[in-house]
């Protein structure tokens, strides 16, 4: 990238640069000392880089300045700024370690060799290139993330100036930001360089696709624009007379989440209704809940659209209260909910954290939370064999659509959508998951291919001595990174991943018989059936085994039924006049006592009177303590008074009088609670 020269041009251009745009947003959050260093980096970059020019004819200077700007309006401390000012110098110039860390010091040193290590890789296939620079992005990041945050506002410069490059140049540097940069700045909760990326990426890959998007959007923006605006007046007006503090925004989608929803979902643009997403800051968490119930008590809310990410954050850390209301025309609009911190954090994820050493404990303890994940592909990594399984499990549990479930303790686990009590087993641990041999989910049994739902509890089934995945769990697990790790496991004893372990399942099917014997005298579990919540299976004994409905007799309630231990499946249900029962009766000490039990469990919707002390957090903890029950939070509804009680009206979904009961039990224990009652 490098041009004729023109020295004169260039110290014109890059000196206005960082005098009108790069100082003054600088000396807004920075120090006169630390501007002043800045300063002293700028005229060394400067002499360096004279000479060279970018391929778009600019002076070569003005990519480092705008890195170092990108960093600056997320207030980056002055050693991201050196060194993003310095990050080019060891690869594109004659300066070295020793000089950068003569002028400035070790630790923005230590930056730009780092940053300079991530420039370039060359290997001998595609896969294998692409896992290792992902390996080295996340080693660098373990290391320092700072290193990482300068590589990510490096690409995004590169993105918004690639219409110089050549176009094959253009499709592969979209495609690595698409595959590896942007599922990585998703998992650091970046969002607002993950919006620009994706698009940057779209207009590249799928450049008519993007140019009929950009156009739809455009045709429809000013009709949105004045809706938007309508329901943004109305929210202002009904929040002002609650006597909140606040402040509203209104952000349009970005254009290429706008594509993956038209296609999921085959909606045309006109039915898409969050073009432009409005949010509400506020100040508290508790003034969070205030707003979602004057908002639901100005417009009817949509069942089932609350989505409350501030009880349960997502895994990068984003924080947020969903809702989806019928709005003025009783046409459909999201609103989103959260505090000023909140959104900050939303906005840039990890980069909010830059003086993370310095912070407080619960500062620390966040940002470890945010970047535990790390040992985690690092484990992922010394146990999937090869670049290909490595790179497909990584980007795929980085970028995925999410559900969220809880372990027995209540330690929150995030999957990808539609997995299964295998995925939830390996994401634990590798060894829970080799031990698996069933799974609860909310206290029932359940079979392993059984898809979680968000909000599910699920208690792994193990046994004392692994005895290893079962080939059939291939057929099921969602993860790469499970599918990967059950491979691995095979490989390990030296198994083709299409043999049968018969040895392994003539131990299982040995050691289900004797603990059969052993219990047939104990309770009884239940088991749901397929399709019809108030029907249930008895199983005699507790085997541990999940439990099967086969498709050669399709049991259904009120048939009579058996159950079959097979070898290494669990648990199969058969009627009792089913044709394959005579050939699997010759081995009785298979066979367990199987009945049919009606249990009503009728679903419905209460109300709640619930009056409160009116203290920071208690709506919070009343959304929390709803949520832990494994109840649907249908409304909530709350009344600001100016006595020391404040009023919530709550609609929950529950299975039973008795579930109800015990909701009401529990919040009347809490002590921000004075009285709970059924309306």
């Amino acid at each position: 990238m490098k041009g004729t020269l023109k020295p004169s041009m260039q110290a014109l251009i890059s000196l206005d640069f960082y005098e009108q745009e790069l100082r003054p947003l600088l000396s807004t959050y920075l120090s006169k000392k630390d501007v002043f260093e800045i300063d002293r980096s700028f005229e060394y970059a400067k002499g360096l880089h004279q000479g060279q020019f970018r391929k778009s004819g600019e002076p070569y200077i003005i990519h480092p300045l705008h890195v170092a700007k990108i960093l600056a309006e997320h207030k980056a401390d002055r050693s991201i700024i050196i060194a993003a000012m310095l990050h080019d110098s060891i690869e594109d110039t004659k300066a070295d370690e020793k000089a950068i860390i003569h002028h400035f010091g070790e630790d923005v040193a230590s930056l730009v060799i780092q940053v300079t290590k991530l420039q370039n890789f060359h290997f001998s296939s595609e896969e294998e290139g692409q896992s290792e620079n992902l390996r080295k992005l996340l080693l660098a990041m373990a290391s320092d993330t700072r290193v990482v945050l300068i590589k990510i506002a490096d690409r995004l410069h590169n993105m918004r100036t690639l219409d110089a490059l050549a176009p094959d140049k253009q499709i592969k540097i979209a495609k690595e930001t698409m595959e590896i940069l942007v599922p990585l700045v998703h998992r650091l909760g970046m969002y607002a360089f993950k919006w620009e990326l994706e698009d940057l990426s779209f207009k590249y890959l799928e450049a008519e696709r993007y140019r009929e998007i950009k156009t739809m959007v455009a045709t429809t923006r000013d009709a949105r624009e004045v809706y938007v605006k309508l329901v943004m007046d109305e929210l202002y007006k009904e929040l002002i007379n609650n006597g909140l503090k606040f402040k509203l925004e209104g952000r349009p989608k970005n254009l290429f989440s706008i594509n993956k929803k038209m296609v999921r979902e085959n909606k045309s643009i006109d039915e898409i209704y969050d073009l432009f997403a409005t949010r509400v800051l506020v100040q508290s968490v508790n003034e969070c809940y205030s707003v979602l119930g004057i908002i639901h008590n100005y417009w009817r809310p949509v069942p089932g659209r609350i989505k409350d990410y501030i009880a349960t954050p997502k895994s990068n850390g984003y924080r947020s209260l969903h809702t989806t209301v019928f709005g003025p025309n009783d046409e459909l609009i999201e609103i989103q909910i959260r505090t000023f911190q909140m959104h900050q954090n939303n906005e840039v994820g990890i980069a909010s954290h830059w003086s993370y050493k310095e912070n407080s404990a619960d500062q620390n303890k966040d940002f470890d939370d945010k970047v535990a994940w790390l040992r985690q592909i690092f484990d992922w990594q010394s146990e999937i064999g090869n670049a290909k399984d490595f790179i497909s499990s990584v980007k795929f549990d980085l970028f995925h659509d999410e559900i969220f479930v809880f372990s027995p303790k209540g330690k929150v686990v995030d999957l990808p959508s539609g997995a299964t009590p295998v995925d939830f087993a390996y994401r634990i641990h590798s060894d829970i998951g080799n031990s698996c041999v069933g799974a609860k989910v909310n206290g029932r049994i359940v079979t392993l291919d059984s898809t979680l739902q968000t909000g599910d509890r699920v208690q792994i089934l193990t046994t004392k001595i692994p005895k290893g995945p079962s080939q059939d769990w291939l057929k099921f697990v969602r993860s790469p990174s499970t599918r990967a790790k059950i491979r691995a496991w095979f490989r390990k004893q030296n198994q083709e991943i299409d043999e049968y372990p018969l040895k392994d399942k003539k131990e299982e099917l040995e050691k289900a018989i004797i603990e059969k014997k052993e219990l047939q005298k104990r309770p009884v579990r239940k088991v749901s059936a397929p399709g019809d919540p108030k029907y249930y299976i008895d199983i005699e004994g507790n085997l541990n085994l999940p439990i099967l409905f086969p498709r050669c007799c399709n049991p259904v309630p009120s048939d009579e039924v058996v159950g079959y231990i097979t070898r290494g499946r669990g648990i199969v249900i058969h009627r009792k006049d089913c044709h394959h029962i005579k050939t699997l009766s010759k081995e009785p000490d298979r066979i367990v006592k199987a009945t049919w039990t009606c249990i009503e469990n009728i679903s419905f919707v209460a109300g709640l009177y619930i009056k409160v002390k009116d203290e920071p957090g208690t709506l919070a903890r009343i959304s929390s303590a709803i949520s832990t029950e494994d109840i649907n939070l249908v409304d909530l509804r709350a009344s600001i008074s100016k006595t020391e009680s404040a009023r919530i009206i709550a609609k929950v979904q529950v299975k039973n009088i008795q579930q109800l009961n015990q909701l009401i039990m529990k919040l009347n224990q809490m002590d921000c609670v004075e009285k709970v009652r059924r309306m």
